[in-house]
């Protein structure tokens, strides 16, 4: 398995302490956003829409009975979506090809610990929250599904 989330979260963490002001973020933002492969566009169904983001994301799991894989990607809205975009490509970071379990064991408020949340507009902290909370509802069903 590819490494824990703990180990993903010290990664950014170092990451995230090492920029000077806040552009370091906004830059590393933006260059996951335009390193992000996206998905197939067969995948973006109505039924995965985050729901509170400044755009449209998508985030489509997959489960193989041990590890959960996120699909994600943003479409247009309202406001510029690399933002939106590296901000879903950051969460991908710490929970992709996890298993539910690790995903669940994990406080989510670290995106708030590393200042993530400082100078997001109301629109896009709330989205990256709903996304989040998406997140760790998948965990909770196929952590369910795998203790069957």
């Amino acid at each position: 398995m590819a490494d824990s989330i703990q180990e993903r979260q010290e990664s950014l963490r170092k990451t995230f302490s090492s920029f000077k002001d806040a552009d370091g973020k906004w830059e590393f933002l933006l260059s996951l956003a335009r390193n992000h492969k996206g998905m197939d566009a067969s995948l973006k169904a109505e039924k995965f829409i985050i729901q509170g983001c400044a755009s449209t994301m998508y985030l489509v799991p997959s489960f193989n009975g041990e590890t959960i894989h996120f699909e994600m990607d943003v479409e247009g809205g309202t406001t510029n979506p690399l933002i939106s975009r590296g901000l879903g490509a950051l969460a991908l970071q710490i929970y992709n090809d996890q298993t539910p379990a690790a995903i669940l064991s994990v406080d989510p408020e670290f995106f708030r610990d590393i200042g993530l949340n400082v100078g997001l507009s109301p629109t896009r902290s709330n989205g990256f929250a709903s996304l989040v909370k998406q997140i760790y509802l998948y965990a909770r069903v196929f952590d369910a599904i795998s203790k069957r």
